[in-house]
């Protein structure tokens, strides 16, 4: 009779076992394109220009998708103009990264119908928080890609620099280090 010995292992290390089991999308490079769309709610090209002025400056190239400057009641379109917007970002194999402009509420009423067989072929980074929440659960429960719960386009001018700084690190591939003071 042989007995197994059994582990006992904290929620944090659960936690970093699955995120290292998901497939991360390749790091970003100066001359790649993002796109800036909203899954959720309105919002106009002024608001999201300090993020557009900051990813160039980064040497990104910067798309804006159909649904900047949408208005359909508080959504930037209606939720099939919202899921076509990002279905061709998901599409484009150019694009590297998808920054979703603002949460709000809306996210999860254009999600049923996306096809996410390009993306699977070709991984890019989904970033944002809020209402973008329901696309990181989903695409890395259901399809087993990393994303990133960020800053948005939307928020770049009231974020800090190290939360600016900390999502480009990220994006390229650079080490991020965290100190939390006692």
């Amino acid at each position: 009779l042989k007995l197994l010995s059994t582990r006992i292992i904290s929620l944090e290390q659960i936690i970093e076992d699955i995120w290292f089991m998901l497939l991360r999308p390749p790091a970003l490079k100066q001359g790649d394109t993002v796109y800036i769309l909203s899954t959720a709610r309105k919002v106009t090209m002024e608001e999201i220009q300090p993020a557009i002025t900051m990813l160039e400056g980064w040497g990104l190239k910067v798309v804006i998708g159909k649904t900047i400057g949408k208005e359909y009641r508080q959504f930037a379109g209606t939720d099939a103009e919202r899921r076509e917007d990002f279905q061709i970002a998901l599409d484009d194999a150019n694009v590297r990264a998808i920054l979703c402009a603002r949460g709000g509420y809306g996210t999860v009423r254009m999600m049923d119908d996306l096809n996410y067989d390009a993306f699977m072929k070709h991984p890019k980074w989904v970033v944002g928080f809020s209402d973008i929440t329901f696309l990181h659960i989903h695409i890395s429960n259901t399809i087993g890609i990393q994303t990133l719960q960020g800053i948005m386009p939307f928020s770049f001018h009231k974020s800090t620099p190290l939360a600016a700084e900390t999502l480009r690190k990220e994006l390229f591939g650079e080490k991020n280090e965290y100190v939390v003071e006692p």
